[in-house]
């Protein structure tokens, strides 16, 4: 008798463990997850080290991604590798950067994540690009050590797999991300 009721508590843990990992799997690979922010690229916004949540969900939908979104990319010369930057054109766009300052179809493009100063400046101009149905131009904002479109050019939607939307490491900066 006590071990049949002991058969039943295993069976019912087993049973609670195996959900549990099958609710993680599906929440870690297609809604939620963690993202660590490594070097300087998107200072002062996010810094080296720091960690924030992004939506997996946000970018499946199409339409979804928006001008100035922090998004998560693999990095295209080393797919393995991933990426945090924010889109500055859109599809079917040209973007032309002129004198340091990013022109998006031809007017100056008001970017107010942007430090005080010159960090959000390009230190080199870029010819006009017109950009591709079902693809984005992202950059970095810290616009003197960025890899991003400017060198790699438009990154294909199917390369974005997540969007940023809450910092929680380190504590004092917690909180949501515009």
């Amino acid at each position: 008798m006590a071990e049949s009721k002991f058969k039943h508590f295993v069976k019912y843990v087993v049973i609670d463990i195996l959900l549990a990992a099958l609710i993680s799997f599906f929440l870690i690979n297609y809604v939620v997850s963690a993202f660590k922010i490594e070097g300087d690229s998107m200072r002062p916004q996010l810094r080296d080290q720091e960690r924030v949540l992004i939506s997996k969900l946000a970018v499946r939908k199409a339409g979804s991604l928006r001008r100035f979104d922090l998004v998560v990319l693999y990095k295209p010369d080393e797919p393995e590798k991933s990426l945090i930057k924010r889109i500055i054109g859109m599809p079917g766009e040209v973007v032309e950067i002129r004198g340091g300052e990013v022109l998006v179809n031809d007017k100056p493009l008001k970017q107010p994540f942007a430090a005080a100063g010159d960090a959000a400046r390009s230190p080199s101009d870029m010819k006009a690009l017109l950009i591709p149905r079902g693809t984005f131009f992202v950059m970095g904002d810290n616009r003197s050590i960025s890899f991003d479109s400017r060198l790699f050019g438009p990154v294909p939607q199917k390369y974005i797999y997540g969007k940023a939307f809450f910092r929680y490491w380190p504590p004092a900066a917690m909180g949501t991300i515009r």
